[in-house]
């Protein structure tokens, strides 16, 4: 079953990116830990995998901590996989605050397109910041790629 909330209950963005790597290889950055925790991070901190717990499943979960660089203050967070569809989609739902981020992958001549749509209830305070944070993400997840460790 696919999670397509209504636009009007919320506010959100849509981000396309060309990656060069096949969609096995980007698909898992979304449910590896030891690809997460290169692009699943804040300025000024970490996400290690030893830290996270995995079950990249319809209804499961994934359970994390970021680390403060400066001082080493955690801050835990976690979302629910709504769908998993490898190696092609990937819904993450968020409760606090209440978020729904869908990926879908597919195939170009040099690589995936990924398609990486947000949505929030209510919307984004700052839409062009919450855009930047995820272009920043995105700019990570090609950095592996890029290096082979994604």
């Amino acid at each position: 079953m696919s999670e397509r909330p209504p636009r009007d209950a919320g506010g959100g963005f849509t981000v396309h990116r060309r990656l060069h790597a096949g969609a096995d290889r980007v698909f898992a950055a979304f449910v590896e830990p030891s690809r997460l925790e290169q692009w699943f991070v804040a300025p000024g901190y970490h996400t290690p995998a030893d830290r996270m717990r995995v079950d990249a499943r319809p209804g499961g979960r994934l359970d994390a901590v970021m680390i403060s660089d400066a001082n080493g203050s955690e801050i835990p967070f976690g979302f629910t996989y709504a769908e998993v569809d490898p190696p092609r989609r990937v819904v993450l739902r968020f409760q606090e605050p209440q978020e729904l981020v869908t990926v879908t992958l597919s195939d170009a001549p040099d690589g995936v397109d990924l398609t990486y749509e947000f949505v929030s209830w209510p919307g984004p305070i700052d839409q062009s910041a919450s855009r930047r944070g995820v272009d920043d993400m995105l700019d990570l997840i090609a950095a592996g790629i890029q290096q082979g460790t994604i």
